[in-house]
């Protein structure tokens, strides 16, 4: 079902295929531009630079999705991240309240309050 909002280009940073792709699939319905990357190490500058969010994944193998938020916020200081997270402990809701860019987003993902998300994040930058 699409929803009426304004069009957001979106960089997604999932290690998990078929969630990457879900997300992504979802976010083109609603009529947004979205990146999608396997690997947070593989992301363009260039990709960073057009987007109004990012959505990634806490757990990944590579690196942890704070970890990749903080380089996000190096490259680029006004862009917000969503992540997404089936592991919800104090220690990480403390290291995202100390982050305004960062919002948690709890798997099974809600995809409206994801969509909110987003937009909510690049409405602040």
């Amino acid at each position: 079902m699409s929803r009426p909002c304004s069009t957001l280009t979106v960089v997604v940073v999932v290690d998990d295929a078929s969630f990457r792709s879900g997300v992504a699939a979802n976010l083109e319905d609603d009529g947004h531009v979205v990146h999608q990357y396997e690997d947070p190490r593989d992301v363009p500058a260039s990709s960073l630079d057009a987007a109004h969010v990012v959505i990634s994944d806490y757990q990944m193998a590579e690196i942890d999705g704070i970890t990749f938020a903080d380089r996000v916020r190096t490259r680029r200081a006004d862009l917000n991240v969503v992540l997404t997270t089936a592991y919800w402990t104090p220690e990480m809701e403390a290291e995202v309240a100390a982050r305004p860019f960062l919002r948690l987003c709890r798997k099974p993902v809600d995809y409206d309050e994801l969509h909110g998300l987003a937009h909510e994040l690049a409405d602040a930058c």
